[in-house]
């Protein structure tokens, strides 16, 4: 175990301090990989079922029981952005649980102009995320896991490349209805820049902890997970904002300052999930980052919420999440997960 929290703090170490204050490429590496994810605010690192899918955000979710499973999701994005994931896991005794995982983001057609604004054809945008998690236990309630990634970015043109790892915890105790997770994300690499005269570009580093806890007698489940860690001012000030303040020598426009219980806050993310059986659950969450930075000032509506449900048909799980990014603007997630075993015959 001490050894693998060595590891966890050079990664940080590491990279965190290059993070601080700056922009990343390949930001799509952070965003939600399935219906579950989508319908909990974004991030679950903690609750773990049978879905391969789970260990995308924490690999030391992995587990024996998704032996064999494999899943796939599709997310109608904003402005008809797609995109969608395959996943796969596989269990040995003697070494652990793998998994392999891909993902596209397909942005769509681009009108291609000249100087003069005239159009003169068309280009297609488009990122993808290969992957490769395990996860081992320690012993009856720790697990620990990593995922190595390949991240390809493709603009017309221009493409580029990153390498990069992933490094969780996983705690459960099962008796007492309580779940614990810390992990470290997107530590690596850029290998091919999208311009040779330009800098290496940063990865979009994150470290998030949660905690989880269900209730004995009732089906709620409550999650509350903190995300990127490595640095304390993780908001965006619109200096376009109608209250804003103008500085009366110069005439320019001062950005807003934002208090400690607001910095804190956008580091939050609340959901909770209503278990009723392993073949029915109803989801919700709330990203107060998402809310506080993307909905405007007159009308914030239900941005920064997100709700969902999974049901079990047969020998499918189907899931569906959607998460408000904008007053009457919303992202649908579908996902569904299979155990193969149960193809074999009798």
């Amino acid at each position: 175990m001490r050894k693998i929290l060595t590891v966890l703090l050079a990664a940080i170490s590491c990279v965190s301090v290059a993070q601080i204050g700056g922009t990343s490429a390949f930001t799509f590496a952070l965003i939600e990989n399935s219906a579950r994810h989508t319908a909990l605010g974004g991030i679950s690192i903690t609750n773990t079922d049978n879905d391969p899918g789970s260990a995308f955000q924490n690999p030391s979710l992995l587990n024996k029981s998704m032996h064999n499973t494999a899943s796939a999701s599709y997310a109608n994005h904003v402005a008809d952005l797609n995109y969608g994931f395959i996943n796969y896991a596989r269990h040995w005794d003697s070494i652990g649980t793998f998994m392999l995982s891909m993902g596209y983001y397909d942005y769509g057609k681009f009108a291609r102009t000249n100087i003069a604004g005239e159009e003169i054809g068309e280009f297609n945008a488009a990122d993808y995320v290969f992957q490769i998690g395990y996860s081992r236990t320690f012993n009856d309630k720790l697990s620990y896991g990593g995922n190595v990634k390949f991240l390809y970015s493709a603009y017309e043109a221009y493409v580029s490349t990153a390498a990069a790892i992933d490094l969780g915890i996983s705690y459960i105790d099962s008796a007492n209805l309580l779940s614990a997770a810390f992990i470290i994300k997107n530590s690596g690499y850029q290998m091919i820049k999208f311009d040779d005269n330009s800098p290496r570009e940063p990865l979009p580093f994150d470290i998030n902890a949660s905690v989880s806890k269900k209730l004995a007698h009732n089906p709620l489940r409550f999650t509350l997970t903190l995300h990127n860690l490595h640095r304390w001012n993780n908001s965006y000030v619109n200096i376009n904002a109608r209250n804003k303040e103008i500085d009366l020598e110069t005439g320019t426009i001062k950005n807003q300052k934002l208090g400690f219980g607001e910095k804190a806050m956008r580091h939050l993310i609340f959901n909770t999930e209503l278990v009723f059986s392993d073949n029915f659950q109803i989801r919700g969450g709330y990203n107060h980052q998402r809310r506080a930075e993307l909905s405007p000032e007159n009308r914030r509506a239900l941005t920064g919420f997100s709700w969902g449900f999974g049901i079990g048909i047969k020998k499918l799980f189907l899931s569906y999440g959607s998460a408000g990014y904008f007053p009457g603007v919303a992202s649908n997630y579908f996902s569904v997960s299979r155990d193969l075993s149960s193809f074999k015959k009798k």
